[in-house]
């Protein structure tokens, strides 16, 4: 380790390890940290993304350069391909649709990044902490009982929604509950589900404000979680009742999932708000969670991070070597994801209006049907726009 680079990367999950390659790759001194004994451990998420044939539909807006990376996944790297995704209303009404999804093995994934990073010459660090950046760049680290200082002409924040970071060097951070999702997940075995399908639950008894899902890994094993919103939340109840009341008493997914075991647990908090108001401010920056780069109707986050990770990369380097202003990294973001992500957050609101109660959700989808509920998946601006009025008109009519 040295004691200046031209970037430091806190935070190696999608969004920090594709930075870490990007500017590895466009030739920067870069050091990358991690609080984490191992990279991609614990499991982060339910670790569904789209398979790269959607990615036109979806991602219209997005350089093809920052959306072929996941045109190169490694085979073994995915766990399993899904062909649809099928919606359980509160009174168990099925809506379904084909989209064409992978299962990553996320631990094995986020290493692969951060691999290619190492590989064009990054070096990092695990089961380190940074507990304070100052305003010059200095990022102070606590390294094996040791307090070391290194110092980055450019320092990234990728440390998640909740970073203390973001506050000390002037950068948005996520407050707002009605902004953040609380989820809870296991991995189980003995899964009696198909395997080709994303199932996903609505309903205030197991997920208020939120979902709950099962997403098949193969071979009997799937990412079984709930997530939910504390403003919805009437019950005095904590996040493992709602999973364990969702796996043991929901009358479609306890059929499925009666004779799974738990064999790993995980709980975090992802932010389902509008992209962050700033991203960039002297020479710190902000992306993934950190930033809101998340697709909040379905609190989706990794192929938006890494197309994040992969821009501030290149922008970070045209900084550094030829003095274009770091600013550009957000103009760059918001040109290839700031339309999804805006949208993604307009579409939450308004779902939002039904998700109070579980009757409003019901009628919703009854006239919302398998046609919109297509284009919720894609999150596409003009049924966006047309469908949040639908759902205010719906919501006031039934108040009525």
């Amino acid at each position: 380790m040295e004691d200046e680079y031209d970037l430091i990367v806190v935070g190696l999950g999608p969004a920090g390890a594709a930075l870490l390659y990007s500017a590895a790759k466009n030739g920067l001194k870069v050091l990358g940290i991690d609080k984490r004994r191992e990279i991609g451990v614990p499991i982060q998420c339910g670790e569904f993304i789209p398979r790269f044939d959607e990615f036109d539909e979806l991602l219209p807006e997005t350089d093809e350069k920052y959306k072929s990376i996941f045109r190169n996944i490694p085979n073994n790297l995915v766990l399993n391909k899904t062909e649809k995704v099928r919606l359980y209303t509160p009174f168990n009404t099925v809506y379904e649709v084909d989209f064409l999804g992978w299962v990553v093995d996320r631990e094995r994934f986020d290493k692969w990044l951060v691999s290619m990073g190492v590989s064009k010459g990054a070096h990092i660090l695990i089961n380190t902490l940074v507990y304070k950046i100052d305003k010059d760049g200095d990022v102070y680290l606590k390294l094996s009982n040791e307090e070391v200082k290194v110092k980055g002409d450019v320092v990234a924040i990728a440390a998640g929604a909740g970073s203390h970071l973001l506050d000390e060097v002037g950068l948005y951070r996520e407050k707002d509950e009605y902004n953040l999702g609380h989820v809870m997940q296991y991995v189980m075995t003995g899964i009696e589900a198909d395997e080709s399908v994303i199932e996903m639950y609505t309903g205030k008894r197991y997920s208020p404000g939120a979902y709950a899902w099962i997403i098949p890994r193969g071979n009997g094993f799937a990412n079984v979680g709930v997530g939910i919103r504390y403003p919805y939340v009437d019950e005095e109840i904590g996040l493992r009742d709602y999973l364990h009341r969702f796996i043991y008493e929901h009358p479609i997914a306890k059929e499925k999932l009666r004779n799974a075991q738990p064999l790993s647990m995980i709980g975090g908090i992802v932010p389902v708000g509008p992209p962050a108001k700033k991203t960039v401010v002297e020479r710190f920056i902000s992306l993934g969670d950190s930033a809101n780069h998340v697709i909040a109707s379905l609190g989706a986050g990794i192929i938006t991070a890494v197309i994040a990770g992969l821009i501030a990369g290149e922008a970070v380097a045209n900084h550094i070597k030829y003095g274009s202003p770091l600013s550009k990294y957000e103009d760059m973001w918001r040109r290839n994801i700031g339309r999804v992500l805006k949208d993604g957050y307009k579409l939450r609101l308004a779902i939002d209006v039904l998700t109070r109660k579980d009757e409003l959700i019901e009628y919703g989808m009854k006239f919302i049907g398998k046609k919109y509920l297509k284009n919720l998946v894609y999150t596409k601006a003009p049924r966006v726009i047309n469908l949040a009025t639908i759902l205010e008109k719906l919501a006031r009519d039934l108040k009525s």
